[in-house]
């Protein structure tokens, strides 16, 4: 895999109830082993989590009271609003806001106005262009976006998205050959394309331009293309450097866009195009800050009256016809289906159906996905039972290594990344998994925090063939025999850097609240501040001595534990998805007061809005 490479990042606590259903419908067994994992698992977070309340420094202390007065919000909302860094109420203003007209100039990207001009020469000429795609979701809707774009400029041009088995990941020679060979003259790669120097060297001596559209990191040799267009290019002044692919890919759309309409003004397209902006970003976990939130905000609101017959195919096959299509739907229902086809088989079917005319196709197409998710889910719960039984533990169920590293014959390369986020989740401790075939390993890993995997590698480089990725994920090519000396160097890194803090899992709250400072309005202020995801979590507060009134386990099987909970006088309806396992453990112990983090949400049922909380993490109260 080249130097550069991102992939996904750890599933975050923020999306909590999308990911309980997720997991508890890939968990085998009986209902009594699933409680049981599940409490042992609750014990020992329980009982090594670190609570933390964010503090605010003075001057954001008075910045929280300026917001609270200039915009009129609640205490809580203008906490949140300045640790969110805005400091000022215009800023707040503009972060809620999130406009389309805030997005910025796409010139302003290195090499995009040579791009363009290459593009439309192209495009004038008729000459053969060809997109050239990643098979993750960023990768599949920057291949949309650019098709639909070029089509509608009347380009003559398609698409090429590599195997992930076959081929791997990033432009490879094989397919430079074959473009060459079918008269393209024009390669556009996205989501892809920073570090092949090689190939398009290979390009160049075959009469191929390459524009390079990407968002990873760059190597020191950066390849001689015809445009190198990515905004974490050393050089770039772009004053953004977080897009995903896809945004990328947006950019060069609309910067074609407003050249071919002969003006700067035209208004930024957004029909058929945000939304697929949105999904790429959002899958890609790419953080919802800046730039992206724009994107995602308007992109989801898009999603949500969809006329693209391919996502409504794909939203009713994932059980979300009727509901709200929200960060967490992108991230755990609608992107792995996506995703899921691409790790087994042919992510070129994504494609098919994101562009297709006829819902009767984009039926069809979704089916095939859903049905490879399914084996996905399959094959990822049969490797994480294995990997888990490799993992040496302590007698408090810890695991011994700082950094996981383990290996096994046939695993399916193309979901052991997943499984490495389940280990992290789990164990709070970095983890790479490597599927051996023969005498060759091909590895995927991810990261806490505190752990620079990609950092941790390069440390590491003289046991790999290739590497690549970025602090919280990377994946890896290694030979069987050198596993084990890996597994001892990343150990050796990781203890001169991470301390037992690093490896204590955190709950971190925005702020401490009583439930008198809890009503319908702070829950509907809150929910403007979505899109939610990296950089812009989900706020989430700690009360202390919460009295629990009632609970129970709710759903299939029990899995989540519904309570009302009561404070200063204020009785509250409180859900905790996949904390069903807890119930025995409160039963056993009589608790009565509890602290509790949590996030607030505006429920509704039978027409009537209350106030729900969900509670991502309890305790036992305790006592100062």
């Amino acid at each position: 895999m080249p130097a550069g490479r991102g992939r996904g990042h750890p599933a975050t606590a923020h999306w909590a109830r999308a990911h309980a259903d997720l997991r508890a419908a890939s968990m085998p067994g009986s209902l009594w082993r699933r409680v049981g994992e599940e409490t042992t698992w609750r014990r020992r977070t329980l009982a090594g989590c670190v609570w933390h309340v964010a503090g605010l420094s003075s001057e954001a202390e008075r910045t929280s009271e300026v917001l609270r007065r200039e915009l009129g919000v609640p205490r809580l909302v203008a906490r949140v609003l300045a640790l969110r860094g805005l400091g000022s109420p215009e800023a707040a203003r503009k972060f809620l806001r999130a406009d389309l007209d805030d997005l910025l100039d796409p010139l302003l990207l290195p090499d995009m106005e040579r791009a363009v001009v290459r593009v439309l020469r192209a495009v004038r000429n008729g000459e053969k262009i060809r997109i050239y795609g990643d098979y993750d979701v960023d990768g599949i809707t920057s291949t949309c976006v650019l098709l639909n774009v070029l089509k509608a400029l009347g380009a003559d041009v398609d698409y090429y998205i590599p195997g992930r088995i076959e081929e791997g990941y990033g432009l490879n020679r094989d397919a430079v050959e074959k473009a060459a060979s079918s008269g393209v003259t024009l390669l556009i790669t996205v989501d892809c394309g920073i570090t092949a120097v090689d190939e398009v060297e290979l390009a160049r001596s075959r009469g191929v331009d390459v524009i390079v559209t990407d968002h990873h990191e760059p190597a020191e040799e950066l390849p001689r293309a015809y445009a190198l267009v990515n905004p974490k290019r050393r050089d770039s002044t772009y004053p953004f450097a977080d897009l995903a692919g896809v945004g990328v890919a947006y950019k060069l759309a609309l910067a074609l866009l407003r050249a071919h309409a002969g003006t700067l003004d035209a208004p930024a397209p957004s029909e058929g195009l945000l939304e697929l902006v949105a999904l790429g970003t959002i899958a890609d976990v790419a953080p919802l800050t800046g730039e992206n939130r724009v994107l995602a905000k308007h992109g989801l609101a898009s999603l949500n009256c969809t006329s693209n017959p391919g996502l409504q195919a794909l939203i009713r096959v994932s059980g979300l016809a009727g509901r709200e299509i929200s960060s967490g739907a992108v991230g755990f229902f609608l992107g792995p289906r996506l995703n899921a086809v691409g790790r087994l088989g042919d992510a070129s079917l994504c494609v098919d159906l994101l562009t297709a005319s006829s819902a009767e196709r984009a039926t069809y197409i979704a089916s095939i996905l859903d049905k490879a998710n399914q084996e996905r889910q399959s094959l990822e719960q049969a490797i994480l039972d294995e990997a888990v039984s490799m993992v040496k533990t302590t007698p408090d169920g810890e695991a011994e290594d700082v950094v996981l590293v383990l290996a096994g014959e046939g695993w399916h390369p193309g979901v052991i990344g997943i499984v490495a986020s389940r280990l992290v989740e789990r164990f709070w401790r970095p983890a790479i998994l490597i599927s051996i075939q023969g005498d060759e390993g091909r590895g995927s890993g991810r990261s806490i925090d505190a752990f620079d995997l990609y950092g941790g590698l390069v440390q590491c480089a003289d046991l790999l063939k290739e590497f690549g990725g970025h602090r919280h994920a990377a994946g890896l090519s290694i030979a069987r025999n050198a596993v084990p000396a890996l597994r001892e160097r990343m150990n050796e890194v990781a203890r001169g850097m991470l301390g037992p803090e690093d490896l204590a899992r955190k709950v971190v709250c925005d702020a401490e609240a009583r439930f008198g400072d809890i009503d319908i309005e702070v829950a509907e202020v809150l929910g403007a501040l979505a899109p939610f995801g990296v950089g812009n979590p989900v706020p989430t507060f700690l009360s202390r001595g919460v009295r629990l009134v009632e609970y129970r386990g709710v759903g299939a099987d029990a899995k989540h534990l519904k309570m009302k909970l009561a404070q200063d006088g204020v009785v509250l309806d409180a859900i905790g998805f996949g904390l069903g396992g807890m119930a025995p453990v409160l039963f056993a112990k009589g608790a009565k007061d509890v602290d509790i983090a949590y996030t607030i949400e505006v429920n509704q049922w039978n027409g009537a809005r209350q106030v729900q909380l969900n509670i991502k993490e309890l305790r036992e109260a305790v006592r100062s």
